[in-house]
């Protein structure tokens, strides 16, 4: 921010300086004497001999007595060659001193009054900069040939939000905004700020749709549009902005991609956020691990999409042999009736803890039933038996076989 208001100054200064020139002209107040000093300067100026200018100008200053308005004139100059040196305390004293005299045209004096208060900015002496622009706009207001443009609005709200008061800085951005043909992205983004600052999360939003709209293709600001939609609890419209997101092709990170489907499957979309997934575990977006199979899993578990989730379950156990994801795909493999299938996979149970044993034991036996092999079924529900835990629902079984 600082870099853009020494900008703004020097143009704000040049202007300044290129009024002076035309003091004697308008002005009949303005010594010849000092109408040729202020023309004097200028060509230093030009020539880049400040020294030459500021003795000129010095020497013009003991010379004034008691001529208000060439004081008020000669100081300005002072100040105006002082801040192109840089030492903008030297150039806020004389910028200063050329409005306590009173002397200066009204135009001239807002001018003047305008610049200063650019000075302080630069110099983070916030508060002095609001005290002045308010003092300009109220005379500027009333007074001035020209209403206040979009930059001076600007420039007493950032001086607010350096002072943190965002409430007051909040109407000076929207009549910057609304007085340009064509806002700055950083005004939006200050508005925008300032009422998240004061915690109208209302508005943040609004501000945060206005940026999307403006600049769809910046990733950031459908995220945080999405991030204040959630903390407004609008998780609808959370969802809505990653998804736009996403089909602009701004999701590009895989833990970007992982919050996307994660929200789309807490908001009861588990199909989308399945084949989200699948997508872009296939396009190499999100790694192939087996802690992302097993939530690709999930997820068709979640649309009723059982022999996908099985596939993804058992691509997950390829990579990582959890016994707890093996017995989920048994359990899954019952429920989507592939029978024969899950006698093969049950079977195996190397490096498979006796609980988890036991239960594939009995999911195999209701496999062997359904399949009309009551001898297997029996047996496997007899190994079942022998756990505490699966004893209570395999000994039914075991009564109805041996009796059938």
């Amino acid at each position: 921010m600082k870099n853009t208001l020494t900008r703004m100054l020097a143009l704000a200064l040049f202007a300044l300086s290129l009024s002076s020139v035309s003091y004697g002209a308008n002005n009949p107040e303005l010594s010849d004497r000092t109408y040729r000093t202020v023309n004097k300067v200028q060509k230093y100026i030009a020539n880049e001999a400040y020294q030459d200018a500021k003795a000129e100008l010095e020497s013009a200053l003991d010379r004034s007595g008691n001529k208000k308005y060439d004081q008020a004139v000669l100081l300005q100059q002072l100040g105006y060659i002082y801040s192109i040196e840089d030492n903008y305390p030297k150039a806020t004293e004389y910028f200063a001193q050329a409005l306590k005299i009173d002397a200066l045209p009204v135009a001239v004096a807002q001018q003047v009054r305008y610049s200063l208060a650019q000075l302080y900015m630069v110099q983070e002496k916030f508060a002095n900069t609001i005290a002045l622009m308010k003092q300009w706009f109220q005379i500027q207001l009333t007074e001035g040939e020209e209403k206040p443009d979009a930059m001076s609005y600007m420039t007493l709200a950032s001086a607010y939000v350096q002072q943190e008061q965002f409430k007051q800085a909040i109407p000076e951005i929207k009549q910057a905004i609304a007085l340009s043909d064509k806002p700055s992205e950083s005004w939006y983004m200050m508005l925008m700020s300032a009422y998240y600052q004061t915690n109208d999360l209302a508005n943040t939003a609004n501000v945060l749709t206005t940026l999307t709209e403006l600049f769809p293709e910046k990733k950031q600001y459908w995220k945080q549009l999405s991030g204040i939609e959630m903390e407004r609890g609008k998780d609808g419209k959370a969802l809505a902005a990653l998804e736009s997101a996403y089909k602009l092709g701004l999701l590009d990170e895989e833990k970007e991609i992982l919050r996307l489907t994660d929200f789309l499957a807490y908001q009861s979309i588990p199909f989308r956020a399945a084949t989200t997934l699948a997508k872009e575990i296939e396009k190499g977006t999100v790694e192939k691990t087996s802690e992302h199979l097993d939530k690709l899993g999930q997820y068709w578990h979640q649309a009723k999409e059982l022999t996908k989730a099985i596939t993804s379950y058992r691509a997950a156990y390829a990579l990582d042999a959890d016994p707890k994801t093996k017995l989920k795909i048994a359990r899954l493999m019952i429920q989507d009736q592939q029978y024969k299938n899950i006698i093969d996979f049950a079977s195996d149970k190397q490096g498979v803890p006796f609980d988890v044993a036991a239960e594939l034991e009995y999911l195999k036996g209701m496999a062997y039933f359904e399949l009309e092999n009551n001898a297997a079924a029996l047996k496997a529900m007899q190994q079942a038996a022998k756990s505490n835990e699966l004893k209570p629902m395999a000994s039914p079984w075991i009564a109805f076989l041996t009796n059938s």
